[in-house]
């Protein structure tokens, strides 16, 4: 099961993210699944979760998530990756790093926890300043 967990979210990366299908969404995320860490309060659903996709699709392009490494425990994958995109407003590269935790039922995420560096992402895009940080 861990083997095929894992492929569920490789999956994920590359149909959702790198090959900006949008449509894959809801074959992959449940219903009624949570993702936590992208907006203030959980994103619930893949109906919930399309608005996030579609504001971050609007502000980047070429976007390539690499997946570093995989690890999983039963219903749980834990993934470290890298993105790399272009800024649109400014036609700008960034890259940040990020970590994520998913728990697979049935083949579909049910809840996920993530941990982008969304700090480094914003200093890139010039949207904080590094002296705002002192």
């Amino acid at each position: 099961m861990s083997e095929q967990n894992k492929q569920v979210i490789q999956r994920w990366f590359d149909e959702v993210w790198n090959n900006a299908r949008e449509n894959a969404i809801d074959e992959m995320f449940h219903p009624e699944g949570k993702a936590h860490g992208l907006a203030a309060e959980a994103i619930i659903g893949s109906d919930g979760f399309k608005p996030f996709y579609r504001s971050f699709m609007d502000t980047f392009a070429d976007i390539h998530v690499k997946v570093d490494r995989l690890f999983a425990d039963g219903d749980y994958v834990t993934t470290l990756c890298t993105v790399n995109a272009i800024y649109r407003k400014e036609n700008k590269p960034v890259n940040f790093s990020g970590a994520t935790i998913t728990r697979i039922e049935n083949g579909q995420i049910v809840e996920g926890w993530n941990h982008f560096d969304f700090l480094a992402m914003y200093m890139q895009m010039g949207k904080i300043k590094p002296e705002q940080l002192s």
